[in-house]
């Protein structure tokens, strides 16, 4: 499995981030979703693994994802940012996983931006 960041991704996830330090988790989230397999992915910073967590190779190193939401990816996939509409995409040939990708700290709270 692997995932390509775009440079206009990573200059969007450099500019959320500021001065939070992680590793980049592509966090299934399932709050308020209703059930497992109805989920949205996020890129959540994390300060370390967890026994749940697996890699998948990025073309900026590794990125932690857990392993139960693995299934849910497909092998070749890319982030990209839409300026426009000041989204990061994550998506592969096949699908669209999310069109509107947060960017959270590690207890979920969204990073922002005052631009």
């Amino acid at each position: 499995m692997h995932i390509t960041f775009t440079e206009a991704a990573l200059g969007r996830i450099d500019q959320l981030r500021g001065d939070t330090v992680g590793q980049l988790h592509l966090y299934y989230d399932t709050e308020g979703c209703g059930c497992g397999n109805s989920g949205i992915f996020s890129i959540r910073l994390v300060s370390a693994a967890t026994s749940e967590d697996m890699t998948i190779d990025s073309n900026v190193g590794p990125v932690l994802v857990k392993r139960w939401s693995s299934h849910f990816l497909d092998q070749e996939m890319t982030l990209d940012y839409n300026a426009e509409k000041k989204s990061l995409i994550l998506k592969s040939d096949g699908q669209y996983f999310n069109t509107n990708v947060l960017v959270t700290d590690q207890t979920g709270c969204q990073l922002t931006v005052n631009r």
